[in-house]
């Protein structure tokens, strides 16, 4: 008789991690830990095969929970975020010390809190998401999450985005999939927050909270960029070609691959007040073929270009904007134009490894909570150009192998 689907995968998680824990022992690196001293990434100077492994452990560990915990528990979650929104909101983390240990009585005091509420914050965190640890009753120190939140900027603008900006829109957007709205406004966004504006019109009225928004929403991967250099031809175009980096902020993607192909020259488009001195942020190598214009990508282009880009920048609106978009391009589109879109590229169900698919999924309905908008199919994005103008033809859509929940999607002008 086979092995039952739970011994399968306790076995996996055993032979995997020990490949793991290898490679840690064979390199002299430390050991993933909850401690606060423990490195950021748990598992240093990673390989492919090390990575696979560490997928194959966490995909292998979260069905063997959810075979052992059963149907029920997987309709009734424990999923509670109020606790990890209170430790952004009243920053409990910068009020715990660095090197030592803090009481609740102390710690309630400093934050401006009751006690008996911060005990049950920090208490419910350290349970369920390991963030802060009490090694003595009545008394809190750091572990490795919430140090990091005392250290990193970056970490705590991520914080801010998810539960100060997508967790309240979370509940409200059953309320406007009700509505049955293909219009940006009518979102769990402004819902929650009592605003007939869409989320980006909204944010600009909100300084403070839009410039933690684009500090969330800047970290772009290197390799992220590398595929975008690998899977359009960059090198088929003539010299002196422009490319058209529609929604393109301060150009960091326009950059980039200006080092890449020198041939090229790139202007980047967005409001006014994003692009205002990005010029300054620009390598002085590159600086006379990057030019920065303001530009609404929802009027008429006035750059013939041979590329417009649109990294990023669809997945945020509903289909019905996105084909205006694309139509605001045609009255300078010269034949044999492209449009080169990177974004996410929604799998078949179950044709991705169980990690990919859960994190493209979720973003999905971020989408749907923010923007009232949507991650798209290859048919979907077909039926984008097809819909926007019968004269984009040659489409391709291209899934990049190293992360292949996103593409590349290209149509030409063949007008």
């Amino acid at each position: 008789m086979p092995d039952s689907r739970i011994i399968q995968l306790a076995q996996l998680i055993a032979s995997q991690t020990s490949r793991i824990d290898d490679h840690i022992r064979d390199n002299n690196l430390a050991q993933p830990s909850f401690d606060a001293m423990a490195p950021i990434e748990p598992i240093q100077h990673s390989t492919p095969e090390v990575e696979r492994a560490r997928t194959d452990v966490i995909e292998a560990a979260i069905e063997l929970r959810q075979l052992l915990e059963g149907p029920v528990k997987l309709l009734l979650p424990e999923a509670n975020f109020a606790p990890l929104a209170a430790i952004h909101r009243f920053d409990i983390a910068t009020h715990v010390p660095a090197d030592g240990q803090i009481s609740f009585t102390d710690l309630a005091r400093k934050c401006g809190l009751l006690e008996h509420d911060v005990k049950r914050i920090v208490r419910f965190a350290a349970v369920h998401h390991r963030v802060f640890r009490e090694p003595e009753n009545g008394f809190v120190v750091h572990t490795a999450s919430s140090k990091l939140l005392t250290e990193n900027q970056k970490i705590r603008d991520l914080l801010g985005l998810t539960f100060a900006e997508c967790w309240p829109a979370h509940a409200p957007a059953v309320d406007a999939v009700a509505q049955k709205s293909e219009e940006p406004n009518l979102s769990g966004y402004a819902l929650a927050n009592d605003t007939e504006l869409s989320t980006f019109d909204f944010l600009s009225q909100h300084p403070d909270r839009a410039q933690r928004f684009a500090s969330a929403m800047s970290t772009t991967s290197k390799a992220s960029l590398d595929a975008l250099s690998t899977y359009y031809d960059w090198t088929s175009l003539p010299q002196g070609s422009t490319v058209v980096d529609i929604g393109g902020s301060q150009g960091h993607v326009s950059m980039h691959l200006a080092q890449q192909f020198p041939h090229l020259r790139f202007v980047v488009q967005d409001k006014p007040e994003v692009v205002y001195g990005a010029e300054g942020n620009i390598p002085e190598k590159i600086k006379d073929r990057i030019e920065f214009m303001a530009h609404d990508m929802f009027t008429n282009q006035t750059v013939a270009g041979d590329v417009y880009l649109l990294r990023y920048v669809l997945h945020d609106w509903p289909d019905k904007y996105c084909i205006d978009i694309l139509r605001k391009l045609i009255p300078t589109m010269k034949k044999g134009a492209k449009v080169v879109i990177q974004d996410h590229l929604l799998p078949e169900p179950g044709t991705l490894p169980l990690l990919q698919e859960m994190q493209i999924r979720s973003m999905d309905t971020i989408m749907l909570s923010l923007f009232n908008s949507r991650e798209r199919e290859v048919e979907d994005w077909k039926s984008l150009f097809e819909r926007s103008n019968k004269r984009f033809g040659c489409f391709a859509a291209t899934r990049i192998r190293e992360n292949p929940s996103t593409g590349v999607i290209v149509a030409e002008w063949i007008g």
